[in-house]
C-alpha cells in the first residue's frame, strides 16, 4: 500500500504543479462554487490553511466566508516528538504577517499564542481525491488523526479542497483514512454520499 501510495503521490504532485502553473488564480474560482458551503447551518468557524508550494490557494474563499460572519482559524502542526497529535487550530487572519510563522516543515501557520478554537468546517488540502470522498495529503496523517478527534467530540464538515484535475478515479484507502464531505475545486462543488 505505502508503494502504491507513493507511485501515485508523485503523479499527482506533477498533476497539481501543472494546474497551479497554467492558473495560479484558481483559488479565486471557489468562492463561486461555495454557495452550498455559505448557507449550511452551523458554520461558525472556518479552518482554512496558507497554501504550501502548489497547493490551491483557499484565502479568497475564507474572504468570502469571513464576509458572511464566520471566524477564521488556521492549523499548527504538533512539534516534532510527538507522533500521533493532531493539528491544532487557532484564530488567525490569513492575511496578518504578524499573526504567522514558518514551522519547522516549511509550512506558514499561525503564531502559538493565538486563542485555541474547535473548527465547524475544515477545508482540507490534498494531493488527489475521488468521487467517494477519499484523498490522498502528504503523507504525515496529521489531517486524518485531527479529524478523527474532531469527529469524536462532534459535528465538522470536511471539505477538500483541489484543482479539478487532482481527481482520480481511485484513491486507496486504509483503515486510518478520514473520507471528506464536500469536495470543491474552481469548476465544481459536491456533496459526498454518506
Amino acid at each position: 500500500m505505502v508503494e502504491v501510495k507513493s507511485e501515485l503521490r508523485s503523479a499527482l504532485v506533477a498533476a497539481r504543479a501543472k494546474a497551479y502553473t497554467d492558473a495560479p488564480e484558481a483559488g479565486e474560482a471557489l468562492v463561486g462554487q461555495a454557495a452550498p458551503l455559505s448557507s449550511a447551518e452551523n458554520v461558525r468557524v472556518i479552518a482554512g490553511y496558507i497554501p504550501f508550494r502548489t497547493e490551491i490557494d483557499p484565502r479568497p474563499l475564507m474572504r468570502a466566508l469571513a464576509a458572511q460572519g464566520a471566524s477564521l482559524c488556521l492549523p499548527r502542526t504538533p512539534p516534532k516528538g510527538s507522533e500521533g497529535a493532531g493539528l491544532t487550530f487557532h484564530l488567525c487572519d490569513p492575511d496578518n504577517p504578524d499573526s504567522l510563522e514558518k514551522s519547522m516543515w516549511g509550512v506558514i501557520e499561525p503564531k502559538a499564542h493565538l486563542p485555541q478554537v474547535r473548527p465547524d468546517v475544515v477545508l482540507v488540502p490534498l494531493l488527489g481525491f475521488d468521487r467517494a470522498g477519499h484523498r490522498l495529503g502528504q503523507g504525515q496523517g496529521h489531517y486524518d488523526r485531527t479529524l478523527e478527534v474532531l469527529r469524536a467530540t462532534g459535528p465538522v464538515l470536511a471539505v477538500g479542497v483541489a484543482f479539478a484535475v487532482q481527481e482520480v478515479a481511485h484513491i486507496p484507502i486504509e483503515p486510518h483514512d478520514q473520507r471528506l464531505d464536500w469536495i470543491i475545486t474552481p469548476i465544481e462543488a459536491y456533496p459526498i454520499p454518506t
